[in-house]
């Protein structure tokens, strides 16, 4: 092509229509492929477009296309080194298919480096020559390969830092404590989410052995010997000898392998189901064994003991049913999870190590073995916590230096991660036997909750002081969920429950109770600790409502008396303060998203517009930082509607009282102004939607309408029903001058008329009974027509 023709397709990389540019990359592709050596200027002129499509274009086809162009310039050289990082960062994108695209630049960059570094080497035979490799070790012995693996860990390396410093670290642990403390595994990294991509294209990403037997090779080099033979070796193992970020790197993208290795589906096409499942059971077997030595060598960092961690969760642990005379493995696993879970106080590894044991408790041929080994850890747990008892005053906020608040919290935290495994009932009722620490676990967590009234003292401090607080609620939760869960088959079977065990239960519940209350009453600003006392009070009152149901169910209301008394309601004089956090969080999400609300009510407080505006807080940030923000705003305003609501549904909260009603109404204030979520959170005060919105069914008024509309014209002659269907509107007509009953106050009725609601259109049912009914007409009328 003509160096004067070629130049309109430069131009027409900037075309408006997505497709003209694809397709002008298309034919570029070709050209290019054919010779660009005698297309310099061109290359040079519309290189930066080019570049600017693949990584902004917001058409993720013409991205896909341009990355396979700039594979091509790379390959011939003809793309700087940053444009040629620009394009191979693109494995982190957010876009799965420009991943995959980028994922084929990645490995031929890869791969050239690797030739270059071959031939540098003097080849492959010197190189396997040089590592002195041997094949009794197999995987674990030092081969040519490696090689690959060193470059493939200082590409990614290289390119995740690089978009850490474009973009910044995503920071999951500035999301609010409720949501930190309940996510049990953590989020998939951009390494990880790179490694998925990259097992479909490159071999040794899907040799996950290979992987393991570089990652725990000793790859410490001798320096004493002068030899020029020896120097060579030294020369070429320091050359593939991995530094710190490189071995945490392969170790997620191992994770990943593993994973996808795993879950596999079984492909009868190409190999037999049997021979499929055999190979899976051993590779579970080997990676059980695997972990274990993973851990000696990892376990010490918590960045990367989180990760080995993580890939037991990859295990199907059938095979260890299976293959019960295997099991030893699998025992001696857990010896090393348990090892890790005593050892560490970082909340990622504790969440890893739970998340095992959760996992291996599943299966019931595993599950006394994994209790066994629960019972030890509870143990060491609850030893730590009476000690600090004994030589603390743990239940008062500012009594306790920097120092023992780092040592306590993670001694609560495995408290309650332990919690969350499995019936934890006894370990927390057990009564001490020392005078110092007579008190049970649980009544010293809840005493614990009592440090979340807020004095202040330091910054750092206090943030210490709230971890601390957060954990222990979470603790408290699930024996409380624990405890009830019991109570359920107690009431269910008839049983007993005597009168001593309910009285201590109540105990419990109201100092936890009344710490909540304290914690949340005692701080002026809406944060991370308030929001979560205000949604642990409402969950436990929504929690202890199903006894009601229980005892009522049993039918024996003399014997469960007590049980069923000690349901409770949320105290009506807290309800404005409740609604006072609820006005915090709602104007927080609303400033971040530019949403404009509904005044109040007369009978409403009015909006205090002077708190600080959150908008100073997102000063200097990213727009993906900005995005993110707004999610999270989101997400707390939501959870806490939804605990509301849920509170409201039992009948615990907005009952009585003189603010009865109050909280439903401030719900639905700005139930269309809040965004999609929150609508459908907040749809649910609506009793009569309820089985539409949970199970997908009409309610019983309105199957009863619609039934009714659909066998009147099935009861007339056809003709004789056309009239009727004509003049069914007029049958009943409405006297204009009759006055409508006024709504009940509170209703959705009411709140619609004085404009609290927007106007509801009419019911999905009563539009499918109209379509019904003008189908027939119309059928009817042709049937007339016809005759």
């Amino acid at each position: 092509m003509e160096p004067g023709h070629l130049r309109y397709l430069g131009w027409m990389l900037s075309d408006v229509v997505a497709s003209t540019r694809q397709e002008v990359l298309k034919q570029l592709g070709r050209i290019f492929k054919t010779g660009v050596e005698q297309l310099g200027h061109f290359v040079d002129r519309f290189r930066p477009r080019l570049i600017e499509i693949a990584t902004k274009d917001a058409e993720v086809s013409v991205r896909v296309a341009a990355i396979g162009v700039a594979d091509t310039l790379r390959k011939d050289g003809m793309l700087e080194p940053d444009e040629v990082d620009a394009v191979g960062r693109l494995i982190f994108d957010s876009e799965l298919r420009v991943r995959k695209a980028a994922a084929t630049f990645f490995d031929n960059l890869v791969s050239a480096s690797l030739d270059d570094q071959r031939n540098a080497l003097g080849g492959k035979d010197a190189i396997e020559e040089a590592l002195g490799g041997s094949d009794e070790l197999g995987y674990e012995s030092p081969q040519e390969e490696w090689l690959h693996i060193k470059l493939l860990a200082e590409n990614i390396v290289a390119f995740d830092a690089q978009v850490e410093n474009e973009l910044g670290s995503p920071d999951f642990h500035d999301a609010s404590v409720a949501a930190d403390i309940m996510r049990a595994v953590a989020p998939a990294t951009r390494i990880s989410v790179a490694a998925h991509v990259l097992y479909e294209r490159i071999q040794v990403v899907r040799d996950w052995k290979l992987l393991a037997g570089y990652l725990l090779y000793d790859h410490t080099v001798s320096s004493k010997s002068k030899s020029k033979a020896k120097n060579s070796q030294t020369a070429i193992k320091n050359l593939i000898r991995p530094d710190d970020s490189e071995e945490a790197a392969l170790l997620e993208v191992m994770a990943a392998a593993v994973t996808l290795a795993l879950s596999q589906p079984v492909d009868a096409k190409r190999s037999g189901r049997h021979e499929n499942s055999e190979a899976q059971e051993e590779t579970a077997l080997e990676l059980a064994a695997m972990i274990p030595r993973l851990l000696n060598k990892f376990g010490a960092d918590p960045s990367t003991a989180k990760i080995v961690l993580r890939m037991e969760h990859a295990l199907k642990l059938d095979v260890f049913q299976q293959l019960r005379q295997d099991s030893s493995r699998y025992e001696h696993l857990l010896d090393e999870i348990s090892i890790q879970f005593n050892r560490h106080g970082d909340k990622d590894v504790l969440a890893e190590a739970t998340a095992a044991l959760s996992h291996a408790r599943q299966h019931d041929e595993l599950e006394e073995l994994t209790d066994s080994k629960l019972a030890l850890l509870w143990e060491n747990a609850i030893n730590s916590l009476r000690n600090f008892d004994k030589t603390c005053e743990i239940g008062e906020r500012g009594d306790l230096t920097a120092e023992h608040l780092t040592d306590l919290s993670p001694v609560v935290n495995k408290i309650s991660n332990l919690a969350s495994v499995a019936d934890c009932v006894d370990v927390m009722e057990a009564e001490g036997r020392s005078a110092d620490s007579e008190g049970s676990p649980v009544e010293i967590l809840a005493s614990i909750v009592n440090r979340g009234t807020f004095v202040a003292i330091d910054d750092d401090i206090d943030e210490l002081e709230d971890e601390l607080v957060s954990w222990a609620i979470k603790a408290c939760q699930f024996y409380f969920m624990w405890k009830l869960h019991r109570i359920e088959k107690l009431v269910r079977t008839g049983s007993d429950m005597s009168s001593e065990e309910v009285d201590q239960l109540q105990k419990v519940r109201g100092i936890f109770q009344d710490n909540l209350i304290n914690t949340l009453s005692s701080r002026v600003i809406i944060d991370d600790i308030r929001l979560y006392a205000t949604g642990s009070l409402c969950d436990m009152f929504t929690l202890f409502a199903s006894l009601r149901d229980w005892t009522e169910a049993a039918g024996k209301p003399t014997k469960y008396k007590k049980l069923a008394n000690s349901v409770g309601e949320v105290v009506p004089a807290l309800v404005p303060e409740l609604i006072s956090i609820f006005d915090g969080i709602e104007r927080s999400y609303a400033r971040r998203t530019k949403r404009v609300l509904n005044e109040p009510a007369d009978d409403e407080d009015p909006i205090d517009d002077d708190e600080s505006d959150d908008e100073d807080e997102d000063e200097g940030l990213t727009k993906e930082q900005r995005f993110v923000n707004e999610l999270k705003a989101e997400r707390s305003l939501c959870e806490l509607a939804a605990k509301f609501v849920m509170a409201i549904a039992r009948q615990v909260i907005d009952k009585s009282g003189p603010n009865a009603g109050r909280l439903r109404r401030r719900l639905l204030r700005n139930q269309s102004k809040l965004g999609k979520n929150y609508a459908e959170v907040v749809a649910y005060l609506d009793e009569a939607k309820v089985d539409a919105l949970l199970y997908g069914r009409k309610s019983k008024a309105s199957k009863t309408a619609a039934a009714a509309k659909k066998a009147a014209p099935a009861s007339k002659k056809p003709t004789a029903a056309l009239s009727e269907e004509i003049v069914v509107d007029d049958e009943e007509p409405e006297d204009p001058f009759e006055e409508e009953p006024e709504p009940e106050e509170g209703s959705r009725e009411d709140l619609r008329r004085r404009e609290l609601l927007p106007a509801e259109d009419d019911e999905p049912e009563d539009e499918e009974g109209e379509d019904d009914r003008s189908a027939n007409a119309e059928s009817e009328v042709d049937s007339v027509l016809g005759d």
